[in-house]
């Protein structure tokens, strides 16, 4: 029975929520969805492990595909919120809502952005 967890684990998310407390692992996962502004189209959130003190590995991309670049963020108090434009100085805050994954870009200059991401694995 241990080989079979053991092995479970190097499925991607799969081992995420036995480390990591509930409110953090549900971060864990590849999330689609739109802005509210813009013509971007589908765009991916990737969350792709989420330590036991809460730190999320995350990227974000125009693809499905994972991409090379990531960042590590802390989820406090479930959310997380780190700056994610260092051209604009714009933030990002995400937040999961009825199993949805709310984010909130916000600019220096005043402009907002929200999104509406749902997981897709």
């Amino acid at each position: 029975m241990r080989r079979l967890l053991t092995a479970a684990c190097f499925v991607p998310c799969m081992c995420l929520a036995q480390a990591a407390p509930g409110a953090c692992a549900q971060f864990a996962g590849a999330w689609s969805g739109t802005w509210s502004q813009g013509s971007y189209g589908t765009q991916w959130i990737h969350v792709t492990e989420v330590s036991e003190d809460c730190v999320a590995r995350i990227a974000y991309s125009p693809y499905a595909a994972m991409p090379s670049s990531t960042a590590l963020v802390p989820i406090k108090a479930g959310v997380m919120q780190f700056t994610c434009h260092t051209g604009t100085g714009g933030t990002c805050r995400l937040e999961i809502h009825d199993g949805e994954l709310q984010v909130t870009y916000t600019d220096p200059s005043g402009f907002v952005n929200n999104g509406i991401f749902r997981k897709t694995h």
